[in-house]
């Protein structure tokens, strides 16, 4: 094993020379790929929809495309508004004011709904006359009044377009769910005789477009907001476009300080030039490379790959660090930096090369991820780390072939030496003298953490990223309170026939259903508004029979039913459409919901699916919509915390006990290796910190962080070892090495994640707090 060690030493001083005697070939090299992977950026693009996470052929999202394809869009925007002096005939115009301008204003939009346009339906004499709640705006108390009670006559309103208080009233905007192509798109299909197909992701509106809606809708809303008339903006795809906008917002906010962070220590450390720009440079470069590799491969930057420019920086810092620590030693003694240069690869190349592949290949385990943006990450990652190498141990030499280096003379007296040298040699000493004392506290640090780490529980409700005040959460929080929801639950029940839909007892059964699941409580989760096609017949039956009101109800004759629908239709509404497909055999629930926890929600999806097979045992029941996309993200999200952690550590195991050559000593770092990561969980129990999407990750972060430090630790000790034969004075040799560098490292980056707690978004702070905790630790 030591020949192999040597071998690959010698590699890397043969290449460094061959790099530093070539360099201008080596700066070409470096240049044209960044250059050609740069030139894929613009194609890149955000994408923070949960359908991101599901991958094409995944269930989950085949139905809820297919519900798409049927019915349009789930998703609703909602705008709220809450008059200061209720229901009066000056804020009925102001409604329909509003209402007008959004249904002009807001691009791609399929439907609007509100008490302006509400379904009214009565009968004129054997007609039947499908109108407008507000055909004609009141003129007087009297016609107000006449208008308040029709409002209460239907009760589809409540708790959608006005809620039972009477102090919200809903203005409900559906986009469109599949785009009108083009012409040429159209006939595209025909070309080679296939057609279009319509779950294929370009059919359906991208983030951009959902963006751009919410853009829209926002601007209207901001210029009628008035103490008089408090406007309230939310939905499911507001709430994304939302977190998209904060995304971008801090992101740019903390690179630019989280650089200037680094550089200032960089600085502070190094005091030359080239200690702080080659390390920027080749996280630079690495980070161009990388998401111009994503941009190529059509991946979009998502929830999950938002931490690849952190994540790469530390990559990308380490490595360097690494190098130039030991170059800078040798060339401040020597004065000659192509030697220096070429015994400090030789010194570090090794190394860096072992963190790079293990790093990778623990990022590689992704690949499996039940969830698509994580699987996007495994491919992506390890391609990033690679690059950091690459960058690396090409562009370090040739940039100190190419640029001058501040040289130190070495003046410092024997007995004048670096605090940092006496801390290196004290841990030396207390390690090796007194190892269960050490161990021992660990020992009693990890039983703590893991005690604490008990306390976690698992989260996914993107709301709570947003602060208290934030004017998302509120609308949100507003919403759920009056309304009872603004997320959507949908269960469709296919009848197995043609027809099926009106068959009375099929129809009485849903209608039980309605007003069960209305009352139905699981997790305190109680959905706000339950509707279905019974809702409609009973508005036809009672209005064809004089609007008495015990005729509010399903009729027991599927020939009387199937009357009173062709009336419906007669009268030129398309209503039933969205409670039915053409042929009256599947109908649809909807059910509108709070936007809770999609861990609770699991329990009350779980129930109702039990509940709909209970009551309709012969028919096929398929709940989707975003609520079941929530519920299926967080299984998706554990099966894969399960699998791709339990292969990175295996992997990870074999890969240590390979590079060290010794199983005992391989299997004793994974021990140090695996500490850091139980003292992270136990401070995220300790501070309440949830494990979600943007947390169940940082563990891949930390392990990669933890065992870059081991491997440079343990090789250089043996390096040390067999050639003092000592192992306080080989601990001593490797801390006043390595151990510079990984202090160096430790500060830099954990100054870099800490300035995340500054960011907008609760998730980012808590994930600076999460990594910068986590580089101290490792």
């Amino acid at each position: 094993m030591n020949n192999l060690y040597k071998q690959c030493e010698t590699a890397f001083k043969g290449f460094t020379a061959f790099v530093f005697d070539r360099k201008y070939l080596g700066l070409f090299f470096i240049l044209l790929i960044t250059a050609s992977l740069s030139s894929q950026l613009d194609k890149i693009r955000i994408d923070t929809r949960d359908e991101g996470f599901f991958h094409e052929d995944d269930p989950a999202l085949v139905a809820y495309n297919d519900f798409k394809d049927q019915f349009g869009q789930d998703e609703i925007f909602i705008v709220a508004v809450q008059p200061s002096k209720g229901l009066d005939i000056a804020f009925l115009q102001s409604l329909q004011q509003l209402h007008r301008e959004l249904r002009e204003s807001v691009p791609y939009l399929d439907d609007i709904t509100s008490l302006v346009n509400g379904r009214v339906v009565k009968a004129v004499g054997d007609t039947l006359h499908v109108g407008e709640l507000l055909e004609q705006l009141p003129k007087d108390e009297a016609e107000l009044e006449r208008t308040r009670k029709l409002i209460d006559h239907f009760p589809l309103f409540e708790n959608f377009l006005i809620s039972q208080d009477r102090s919200t009233f809903s203005i409900i905007l559906k986009a469109l769910a599949v785009k009108e192509l083009p012409p040429e798109d159209l006939l595209s299909g025909f070309d080679d005789g296939s057609p279009q197909d319509q779950n294929s992701p370009e059919t359906y509106l991208s983030n951009d477009e959902s963006l751009e809606i919410t853009k829209a809708i926002q601007g209207i809303v901001n210029k009628h907001n008035s103490p008089e008339m408090k406007v309230f903006f939310t939905g499911t795809p507001a709430v994304v476009a939302e977190m998209q906008m904060s995304i971008e917002r801090d992101l740019s906010l903390i690179m630019p300080l989280s650089s200037l962070l680094i550089i200032l220590f960089l600085t502070l450390h190094y005091r030359r030039i080239s200690g702080v720009v080659y390390p920027l440079l080749i996280v630079g470069l690495s980070l161009l490379a990388t998401f111009g590799t994503m941009a190529l491969a059509g991946f979009p930057i998502t929830l999950v790959s938002q931490i690849l420019p952190s994540f790469l920086l530390i990559v990308g810092i380490g490595d360097t660090v690494h190098i130039l620590t030991i170059f800078y030693r040798k060339f401040d003694h020597s004065g000659d930096k192509r030697q220096a240069i070429i015994d400090a690869a030789g010194f570090a190349g090794l190394p860096v090369l072992m963190t790079s592949v293990t790093t990778a290949c623990g990022l590689f385990s992704f690949v499996w991820a039940d969830v698509a943006a994580i699987a996007e990450l495994g491919y992506i990652a390890p391609i990033g780390v690679l690059f950091a190498f690459l960058y690396t141990i090409v562009l370090v030499p040739v940039l100190i072939a190419i640029f001058p280096v501040k040289h130190k003379k070495i003046k410092r007296e024997a007995s004048k030496k670096p605090l940092i040298d006496g801390l290196f040699t004290w841990i030396a000493r207390i390690t090796v003298r007194r190892p269960t004392m050490v161990a021992g506290t660990f020992g009693l640090i990890l039983v703590l953490s893991f005690y604490s780490a008990l306390s976690l529980r698992f989260s996914h409700n993107i709301t709570t990223w947003f602060p208290d005040d934030s004017q998302i959460r509120v609308a949100t929080d507003v919403l759920d309170s009056v309304n009872g929801g603004s997320v959507m639950l949908e269960a469709l029940i296919d009848t197995g026939r043609e027809n099926g839909v009106k068959d009375p007892l099929f129809l009485t059964s849903l209608d039980q259903t309605v007003s069960d699941v209305s009352n139905m409580v699981v997790s305190g989760i109680k959905a706000g508004k339950v509707w279905a096609m019974p809702d409609v017949i009973k508005e036809i039956h009672r209005a064809l029979h004089e609007d008495q009101q015990n005729e509010y109800r399903v009729p027991q004759s599927e020939k009387l039913i199937a009357q009173e629908l062709l009336l419906f239709e007669a009268s030129g509404s398309d209503d039933l459409q969205d409670f039915t497909d053409s042929s009256y055999q599947t109908g649809r629930l909807s059910i509108l919901a709070p936007f809770e926890d999609a861990v609770l929600y699991a329990d009350y999806v779980e129930k109702l699916e039990g509940y709909l097979a209970e009551q309709f045992p012969n028919a096929t029941v398929t709940l989707t919509g975003k609520i079941k996309l929530f519920v299926q993200i967080i299984a998706n999200a554990l099966t894969t915390m399960a699998k791709s952690y339990s292969f990175a550590l295996i992997i990870i195991t074999l890969l240590m006990i390979i590079l060290i050559g010794r199983i005992r000593i391989g299997l004793m770092s994974m021990v140090a290796n695996i500490t850091p990561i139980v003292c992270i969980l136990g401070i995220m129990g300790a501070l309440n910190i949830p494990l979600d999407l943007s947390t169940m990750l940082i563990g891949s972060l930390v392990l990669g962080i933890v065992v870059d430090d081991t491997i440079h630790f343990l090789h250089h000790f043996r390096r040390a070892f067999a050639e003092l034969h000592d192992v306080e004075q080989a601990v001593r040799e490797t801390l006043l090495t390595t151990g510079r560098a990984l202090f160096i490292t430790t500060v830099v980056l954990c100054g870099g994640f800490f300035i995340y707690t500054i960011a907008y978004l609760a998730n980012n702070v808590r994930y600076g707090i999460i990594c910068g905790c986590a580089v101290i630790l490792a």
